[in-house]
C-alpha cells in the first residue's frame, strides 16, 4: 500500500478543518450575535428594508452562518495554494467559497470597528448592509455566470472523478449563497414592482 500523496490527501476532511469552520461560525455569531436579539426590541416591530421581521431573523441569521463558514476558506485555500505542496488552479468551488469569504474578510473590520463604538443596532452601518446584501447577491451573480459560461455543466462531469472536499463544499456554500441571493432579489424586485 503506498503512502498518501499530498494531492490524496487534500481530497479527505480532517478534524482540524472541521475545528477551523466551527470557529468561523463562532467568529461570525460573536461578530453579530448582539444586533440579532435586538431586531426583537425594535419598536413597534420595524425592520431593515425588504424584510418583515420573521424574514429579517431567518435572512441574517442564515448570511451571518453562511459568512462564518466562508470566512475560514481564505486561510484555508490560500495555505492549501500556496503551502508546502501548492495545489493546481481552483476549480468553481474554490473559487466561489474564497470570493464569499473574501467578502468578510474586507467587510467585516469596520463593522468590529462600528461595534467598539457602540454602534450594536444591524444592517445601519455601510459595510455591515454590503455584506448582508451584497455578499449574497454577488454569489448569485457568479453563479450564474459560471453556468452561463458552462464551467458548472463540465463540474457536474468532473464529480466522477475524484475531487477535494474543499471543491465540493466550496461549490454548495456557493450553491447556498446564491439561493440566499435569489431571496434577496425577488423581495427587491417585490418591493419595487409590486408595494401598494
Amino acid at each position: 500500500m503506498s503512502p498518501p500523496t499530498a494531492e490524496r490527501s487534500g481530497r479527505r476532511f480532517h478534524l482540524v478543518e472541521g475545528m477551523a469552520l466551527v470557529a468561523g461560525v463562532a467568529v461570525a455569531l460573536g461578530l453579530f450575535n448582539q444586533p440579532l436579539r435586538e431586531l426583537f426590541d425594535r419598536p413597534g416591530g420595524e425592520s431593515p428594508p425588504f424584510l418583515g421581521m420573521i424574514d429579517t431573523v431567518v435572512y441574517f441569521s442564515l448570511v451571518v452562518l453562511l459568512g462564518g463558514l466562508s470566512f475560514m476558506g481564505v486561510p484555508m485555500l490560500l495555505i492549501e495554494r500556496f503551502g508546502r505542496d501548492p495545489r493546481p488552479a481552483w476549480g468553481e468551488g474554490k473559487t466561489l467559497w474564497f470570493a464569499t469569504g473574501l467578502s468578510a474578510w474586507l467587510l467585516w473590520p469596520p463593522v468590529i470597528a462600528r461595534r467598539g463604538t457602540g454602534g450594536n443596532r444591524i444592517g445601519e452601518g455601510v459595510s455591515e448592509l454590503c455584506f448582508l446584501y451584497g455578499t449574497p447577491l454577488m454569489a448569485l451573480y457568479m453563479v450564474w455566470a459560471l453556468w452561463a459560461g458552462g464551467r458548472l455543466r463540465r463540474a457536474r462531469r468532473r464529480r466522477q472523478a475524484a475531487r477535494s472536499w474543499r471543491e465540493r463544499f466550496g461549490l454548495i456554500l456557493g450553491l447556498i449563497w446564491a439561493c440566499t441571493g435569489l431571496y434577496m432579489l425577488a423581495l427587491i424586485y417585490r418591493q419595487e414592482f409590486f408595494r401598494r
